[in-house]
This record gives structure tokens, sequence and C-alpha cells, in this order.
């Protein structure tokens, strides 16, 4: 499934909707059949988490003296729960959602835009941790790098919410924060339970 024409198709549309072309949906199977293979997207950004993690394991044992910070297998468990679950939350509450919302018919495009979207806007915060990681970006300037990459995976969601999910300018940006609090709110309590 990943690599076929169908993915290599739906990664270009996501990257039209990006750019504000609402007929890049159209490159993506909106059908539910195409909302389950969307989270195909979820395996092609795995090594992307990888190198996350690994920059982060990185950044610790730079903060914590040897043997007293978090444990690895904890980390690598709350990263990929947060990870897993983080894909997850969203697309779940909006379809409890949906019909009281009036959001019905368009569910499962926009889930599938936001799925298919999510690969190249999270290229930016990659680059960055990469970039770190291998010494060619500042601690100082790590901040600001992050910050901006963030927003433009912000924006993103977005632009999908606009364009895919047919909502006003407010409510894109009332859905875009829901996912992106899910998320954190996600992390921050795998965190807590793993102690990491």
């Amino acid at each position: 499934m990943i690599g076929d024409r169908a993915t290599f198709d739906a990664l270009r549309g996501a990257v039209r909707l990006i750019l504000g072309d609402r007929a890049g949906l159209a490159a993506m199977d909106t059908s539910i059949a195409g909302f389950w293979a969307s989270f195909a997207a979820m395996a092609i950004l795995a090594p992307a988490v990888l190198v996350t993690v690994t920059m982060e394991l990185a950044a610790l044992g730079e903060a914590y003296p040897a043997g007293t910070g978090p444990g690895t297998g904890a980390m690598v468990a709350s990263a990929v729960l947060t990870y897993v679950l983080g894909w997850i939350a969203f697309p779940a509450m909006l379809a409890v959602l949906a019909r009281p919302l009036g959001l019905g018919r368009v569910f499962v495009p926009w889930m599938v835009a936001r799925n298919w979207t999510t690969v190249p806007a999270s290229l930016p915060y990659v680059a960055v941790l990469a970039l770190w990681g291998l010494g060619l970006l500042s601690r100082q300037a790590l901040g600001g790098a992050t910050l901006a990459a963030l927003g433009f995976s912000l924006f993103c969601g977005w632009r999908v919410a606009r364009l895919a999910g047919g909502q006003a300018p407010m409510a894109a940006v009332g859905f875009t924060l829901l996912d992106f609090l899910l998320g954190v709110a996600i992390e921050v309590s795998l965190d807590r339970l793993f102690d990491t």
C-alpha cells in the first residue's frame, strides 16, 4: 500500500491543499475504504518519529547526569503511544460529534485530507530536529525553528479544515487548535504515566 500510485497521488494532493488548491482533494480516495487507507500516513511518518525520539533521548542525555534521567524504555513506550493515540484521538472525537455538529457529509473527506496532509506538514519539524542532531542548528536557534515548524503544521491543519472540512475561518482555527491540544493532552498524560 505504501509506495503505490494512490499514496503518491494522495501526497501530491496534500501538497496542493496546503498551497490552497481545493482540487488536491480529488487526488485522494475519500471513500470509507480511502479513510482507512489514509492511516498509512502513520507508517510513512514512522521513521521521522524515530528521528524525533532519538533526538529527544540525546537532549535528555545532555540534560541529566548519567543514570538520573527517565528510562529509555519508558520514553520510547510513551512516544509510541503518544504517536498512535495522537493520530486517532481527533478523528474519533469528530466521529462522535459529526452528526450533532452537522459534519456528517464532510467528515470522511476531511479526515482523509488531514491524515495525508500530516506527512508534508510534519517535514519542517523533522528537518529542524535532524539539523539540530547533526550539529547544524544551535540550541539557541532550536526553539525558534521549532516554533516556526509548529506554526506551519497548524497552518496546514487550518487549511485542511477550510478546504476539505468546509469550515469558516474561525471555526477552522477552533478545530485545528482542538486537534493540537488533544495531542498535547495525550503526550502530557502519557509522560506522567510513564514518568518520563
